[in-house]
């Protein structure tokens, strides 16, 4: 019985144990040519579109306005150097008025007076009630029942 598959051709002895008529060496280089030269030639139409197309543009655009050039400066300060010291001098600042006496508009005769003082004032006087006058029952008729 022969057990060789039918597909696989009979070796001869100086064969060298391969088919050489499949693919020629030749044909190989070839290709490798070809796709280089390819490649190449895609490579420079697409720069030279690319060239073209961004000289076509720039042909097209119109020049930026001169105002468009100049920049207002950054209002100072443009950088803050050292947060904390600058948060704890508006605090000081802060605290100065909050706690001393001073005019707010002097021709209104509106004062500011400390926090603590106006604390014991009210502790004092109690709050300042409401003026009463002519229009007050009239709100309070509007607010209750008819």
């Amino acid at each position: 019985m022969d057990n060789r598959h039918p597909s696989v051709p009979p070796s001869s002895p100086g064969s060298g144990g391969y088919e050489k008529r499949d693919l020629s060496a030749r044909a190989i280089g070839i290709f490798g040519v070809a796709l280089a030269v390819v490649v190449v030639l895609t490579l420079l139409v697409a720069a030279w579109m690319l060239g073209f197309f961004a000289s076509w543009q720039a042909q097209r655009d119109m020049p930026p306005s001169p105002l468009a050039t100049t920049r207002a400066g950054v209002p100072e300060p443009r950088l803050q150097v050292d947060p904390i010291k600058d948060l704890r001098s508006l605090r000081a600042t802060e605290d100065k008025i909050l706690m001393s006496y001073g005019w707010v508009n002097r021709d209104a005769g509106i004062v500011r007076i400390p926090i603590e003082r106006a604390m014991q004032l009210l502790v004092e006087r109690g709050l300042p009630r409401p003026a009463t006058s002519e229009r007050a029952p009239a709100a309070q008729n509007r607010g209750g029942t008819q």
